[in-house]
């Protein structure tokens, strides 16, 4: 009950807080630990880093993960949890790459705004995986949406509805197909090919669970996002 009553009155933002993932088995390499060091060091904010041994403290009684995530790769998993944690509560993300940033003048942006959701502007190579005429003109407005590997979010908008109602229905349709075939290593993804030279039976493809839920979400929202330079260095974590 604790737990529970604590996690309901809980916001990332308000408190803002940074939630970090690692969600595999394998042990982080140096560069990615020198990695989380920074985030740490720089960003002046407190730092919620999750892990498999830790994912229990952040999940809400009223709202059990979704029973397809024991099934996804390890990327896929952190896919899911930025989802589930910025739907619930809220506050910042950031993939475990350096930062050289205070995290401070971020959300005080943020508080200041009505905004949904503030990230770095999208590069256009962020959103390769949009295809057709709806994925061209996403990404020909590239410029007005924000990226995926840093942000901060209001809890519990329409934004954040839209993005976890997506996500559980996509696993929904894919629960039986992951229960056959579940990811095997953190890269794992739909027809990739594998050490013997066969194509792996994995169901999702490798933005499906975020990029292509999420970018079009934010295309819908764009007049509600807030940009600021918040992005890490998109070189040497692994």
């Amino acid at each position: 009950m604790k737990n529970l009553n604590f996690l309901q009155g809980f916001n990332a933002t308000k408190n803002r807080v940074i939630f970090c993932l690692w969600t595999g088995e394998e042990l982080m390499s140096e560069n990615r630990l020198k990695a989380l060091w920074t985030i740490y060091k720089e960003t002046a904010c407190p730092v919620l880093f999750v892990t498999r041994e830790t994912l229990h403290e952040w999940i809400h009684p009223d709202y059990p993960l979704h029973p397809a995530y024991e099934h996804l790769s390890a990327t896929h998993k952190s896919d899911y949890l930025r989802c589930y944690l910025m739907h619930h509560y809220g506050g910042g993300y950031t993939d475990i790459k350096q930062t050289t940033k205070s995290w401070v003048p971020f959300f005080e942006n943020f508080e200041s705004n009505n905004a949904l959701a503030l990230g770095y502007k999208e590069l256009a190579h962020g959103m390769p995986h949009l295809t057709g005429g709806e994925g061209e003109i996403i990404q020909a407005a590239h410029t007005e949406l924000i990226g995926l590997c840093a942000f901060i979010f209001k809890p519990q908008t329409q934004l954040t509805r839209g993005w976890y109602d997506q996500v559980h229905e996509l696993l929904d349709r894919n629960s039986d197909a992951l229960g056959r075939n579940p990811g095997r290593f953190a890269q794992d993804q739909k027809n990739l090919t594998l050490a013997d030279g066969k194509p792996s039976e994995y169901p999702l493809r490798w933005a499906e669970l975020l990029g292509e839920i999420l970018h079009p979400l934010f295309y819908l929202h764009r007049a509600h996002l807030l940009q600021d330079n918040i992005e890490p260095v998109f070189f040497g974590y692994r």
